[in-house]
């Protein structure tokens, strides 16, 4: 089976599907259309609606609604040193060695080729990383994992492959594949971080909020359209990320180290 869904998804033509499908999701739906359709998707995806932030009415569309703001309480930022970057589930998450990251168990990449910067992935060896797969029905928002600064945000082209456990499981190297957006990030004691946002399937429309500057911890930095994955890495000194493991929920402020 993971052979034929291999062929298959390498074969799809993924970018204008997804193109299509981001056209399809923008466009305006009737107003009194609208609550009635975000509740089924809601039940059917598993969104949270009781912390949405405005009315679902005001949601214009699928898109609007996939990058909806929450209440200003729903996701309170802990005192730690490092907080989760987003809603979703842990795929791999842990110290990485020889400049390599774990795509799944037995399979893993190359961290110099998810970043697209050799410099880069050298002063970030010797850390830590955490893959966060973000469902469709999830928060699609992504924060900072901690306070520093965002050095620059570099736009990597790439296919657009599904992120779900399924395709990462047998598509090899599906997260240096895909288009990303990757922050440079540096942390306040001067320790080198990276936000990876991977584009998906039905997911190219990635939107950058901050593309350079000072981030508070758990400022928001960016928006997914669908449903996609986060990876976070962090260099040696950043302190030690709680252990976690694969299918583990992930809530965005929550306490991702032990130290403050």
């Amino acid at each position: 089976m993971s052979t034929l869904r291999r062929l298959t998804l390498t074969a799809l033509p993924k970018v204008p599907l997804s193109r299509l499908c981001g056209l399809l999701t923008a466009t305006p739906l009737p107003r009194s259309f609208r609550i009635a359709f975000f509740r089924w998707f809601a039940r059917r995806y598993g969104a949270s609606l009781e912390e949405v932030d405005g009315d679902l009415g005001d949601f214009r569309s699928l898109q609007a609604f996939f990058r909806r703001k929450l209440t200003a309480d729903a996701r309170p930022v802990a005192d730690s040193a490092l907080v989760w970057p987003c809603d979703g589930r842990i795929v791999t998450a842990g110290a990485f060695a020889d400049g390599r990251i774990p795509q799944v168990k037995g399979n893993d990449y190359s961290l110099s080729d998810l970043l697209g910067n050799n410099d880069f992935a050298e002063q970030l060896a010797g850390g830590q990383q955490a893959t966060i797969y973000l469902a469709p029905g999830d928060y699609h928002r992504v924060h900072s994992a901690f306070a520093g600064e965002v050095l620059d945000v570099t736009a990597l082209p790439g296919t657009l492959f599904p992120v779900n456990p399924a395709a990462v499981r047998c598509i090899d190297n599906l997260f240096v594949r895909n288009s990303r957006h990757v922050f440079r990030c540096r942390m306040t004691n001067g320790t080198p971080a990276a936000i990876v946002m991977v584009g998906a399937y039905n997911v190219g429309d990635t939107k950058v909020t901050v593309p350079s500057g000072p981030i508070q911890k758990g400022q928001e930095v960016g928006q997914f359209g669908f449903g996609s994955t986060v990876v976070l890495v962090l260099g040696p000194g950043s302190g030690t990320l709680l252990p976690v493991e694969p299918e583990q929920r992930t809530i965005m402020g929550e306490a991702a180290s032990s130290s403050s």
